[in-house]
C-alpha cells in the first residue's frame, strides 16, 4: 500500500486540491506546513492528530514546518458562532513560547513565527501586494465566511484569508514550501493560498485537509466550547 492510500485507509484524507497530491505524497519529498494560532496556552488533541500526520509524512522522506502564527493570533481565524476575543500582545507572546516550549518537547522539526515577516509590512504594502489580488467575491463564497454572512464579520476577520494565504506564499518563495496540510475548516484558506501563488509566481502549489477530530455527537473538540482535551498535564 503506498502512502496516499494508507493514509484515506486510516480515515486521514478529507480533501485534495488537486489528483497530483496523490503523486506528490507517494513519489516526492515535498517541503510541507502545519500551523495553528498561539489561541491558548497548551496544544489540543486535534493538534496532536496533526502532528501525527505531520510525523507520518517525514518518515516517508517528506520535510515539515510547523507555523506558529504569532502574527495571525492577532486576528483569529472566523469561526462559524461569532466574532473572536481579541487577545493582548501580552497573552499571544506568553502562548506563543508555551506553544514553542510544548512542539519542542514532542518533536524536533522547524518552527516559524508568522510575525517575522508580517510585522514590518505596512498597510500599504498589503493592500496592493495581497489585497488587490484577492475578489470579494470570491472571498465571500469561501464557506467559513458564507457561515458569517447573516449574523455579520469584521473587515478584521475577513482579512484573515489573505493573511494565511501570504503566509504559504512567502514560506513557498523563502523555503519551497510546496504543500499545507490542515483540518477541513481550512479549506478555504488553503486555496486562497493557492491561488496566490499562482498569481505572484505563476506556479503550482498543493494542499489537503484532515478530517476534524470529533466527540462521539460529531461535534469539535473545541477550545471556545470548553471542551479541548489538552496536551499539558496541568490543563487536562
Amino acid at each position: 500500500m503506498e502512502l496516499f492510500e494508507e493514509l484515506k485507509w486510516r480515515g486521514l484524507v478529507d480533501n485534495v486540491t488537486s489528483e497530483e497530491v496523490e503523486d506528490v505524497i507517494n513519489n516526492g519529498e515535498v517541503t510541507f506546513y502545519i500551523g495553528t494560532d498561539p489561541t491558548a496556552d497548551s496544544l489540543h488533541i486535534g493538534h496532536y492528530s496533526s502532528l501525527l500526520m505531520a510525523k507520518r509524512l517525514e518518515k516517508h522522506g517528506h520535510h515539515p514546518i510547523m507555523l506558529v502564527g504569532g502574527a495571525t493570533g492577532f486576528i483569529g481565524d472566523p469561526k462559524a458562532t461569532g466574532e473572536r476575543s481579541m487577545l493582548t500582545p501580552e497573552v499571544l507572546k506568553s502562548n506563543y513560547d508555551a506553544l514553542h516550549a510544548q512542539i519542542s518537547k514532542l518533536w524536533g522539526c522547524d518552527m516559524v513565527n508568522n510575525l517575522d515577516w508580517t510585522k514590518d509590512i505596512t498597510i500599504i504594502d498589503f493592500l496592493r501586494d495581497y489585497g488587490k489580488l484577492f475578489n470579494v467575491n470570491y472571498m465571500l463564497n469561501k464557506e467559513t465566511v458564507k457561515k458569517r454572512l447573516d449574523s455579520g464579520i469584521s473587515y478584521t476577520e475577513f482579512s484573515y484569508m489573505i493573511m494565511q494565504a501570504m503566509d504559504f506564499y512567502l514560506l513557498y518563495e523563502n523555503k519551497d514550501c510546496h504543500m499545507q496540510v490542515a483540518g477541513q475548516d481550512q479549506w478555504g484558506n488553503i486555496t486562497a493560498g493557492i491561488e496566490l501563488i499562482r498569481k505572484k509566481s505563476g506556479k503550482e502549489a498543493y494542499g489537503f485537509t484532515m478530517p476534524l477530530l470529533t466527540k462521539s455527537d460529531g461535534t469539535k473538540f473545541g477550545k471556545t466550547n470548553g471542551h479541548a482535551i489538552w496536551l499539558d498535564r496541568e490543563k487536562t
